[in-house]
């Protein structure tokens, strides 16, 4: 099977499975939907206008996050990398925070949000810059400390919040999918989210002459400082835009990005697409017996790292055999 049949059988394949269970999605929740009555006028506000943009979100979300996790561990050297790594969603949790302590409108959370984690991203870049540095150490550090900073600010803020306040924001950090965005909002975000994908997977063959070592990709002709410049501001926006709309959900960046490898290997012609549409799926899966098998809705991010964390360890231990 040669590598562009590969691509396309794989890419279609999990794209029917994604769009086979996001029509199964349509149909559960509180209320039992039966697919023949998806059309029906009277059911039409729960299905699209609550069921329908929180699958597009789940779909947005978790794509962003796989491929964001796949890229990170590329240009950190690092396995164990995953979006979250950089601080850049720290950031974007200050920026959530700050609009909920100021009582900003709803819609300008996620704005305030991305804002905050796009500064993040511009003193990030800016310094490899200036110390003409894209080093995997130079941007973990800088990333981590950034990371330690918003954090401890985030921290401080929610000290001193009242404690409805407190609570509101908190579930919103342990990550979900139920905030109440309009149907073009979503739209509008997911637009983002495929442009910013597809200036990654243009470069994707240069993601894998990364993947041999600065050496052999300087060999080969690859220009290194600039490339890795290009994939840490794309996958970086890819974060700021998942976390900005729904918090943090944890594993989907790190445990997606190992099962593919595991499974197809580490060409990123191939890799990139199905991390997206494997992440895409993982996490609408996850939404999906969220909204049906608990009583009470919890934060996803909860129920992605209470199964995520098992599963990463098997997929760890198999490797490692």
């Amino acid at each position: 099977m040669n590598l562009r049949f590969k691509i396309i059988f794989l890419s279609l394949l999990f794209f029917i499975i994604l769009i086979g269970t996001g029509i199964f999605s349509l149909c559960l929740g509180t209320a039992f939907v039966p697919l023949q009555k998806l059309w029906n006028v009277e059911l039409s506000h729960i299905i699209w206008q609550l069921r329908f943009p929180r699958i597009l979100l789940a779909i947005l979300v978790g794509g962003a996050l796989a491929t964001s996790g796949t890229v990170m561990q590329v240009i950190l050297k690092n396995p164990l990398a995953d979006p979250y790594i950089l601080g850049i969603s720290s950031a974007s949790s200050l920026g959530a925070v700050l609009a909920f302590v100021f009582h900003l409108p709803f819609g300008m959370i996620p704005i305030c949000a991305f804002m905050s984690a796009f500064i993040a991203i511009f003193i990030i870049s800016r310094a490899a810059q200036k110390y003409a540095s894209t080093s995997s150490h130079f941007l973990l550090l800088t990333g981590v400390l950034l990371s330690f900073l918003f954090s401890s600010i985030v921290t401080l803020v929610l000290s001193f919040a009242q404690p409805f306040e407190g609570a509101t924001l908190l579930f919103w950090l342990m990550g979900g999918l139920s905030h109440p965005f309009s149907l073009f909002f979503i739209l509008l975000s997911l637009s983002g989210t495929f442009l910013l994908f597809y200036l990654l997977y243009k470069k994707a063959y240069a993601l894998n002459l990364l993947n041999l070592g600065e050496e052999s990709a300087h060999a080969l002709g690859l220009s290194i400082t600039s490339t890795q410049h290009y994939f840490f501001i794309l996958s970086s926006l890819l974060t700021a835009l998942a976390v900005s709309l729904s918090g943090m959900i944890g594993f989907i960046g790190l445990m997606v990005p190992h099962f593919v490898r595991l499974l197809w290997g580490g060409d990123h012609r191939l890799t990139l697409p199905l991390n997206f549409l494997i992440g895409s799926w993982v996490l609408l899966l996850m939404d999906t017996l969220l909204r049906t098998c608990f009583i009470r809705e919890f934060p996803i991010g909860v129920l992605t790292t209470l199964i995520g964390a098992p599963l990463f360890l098997i997929i760890l231990w198999k490797k490692s055999t």
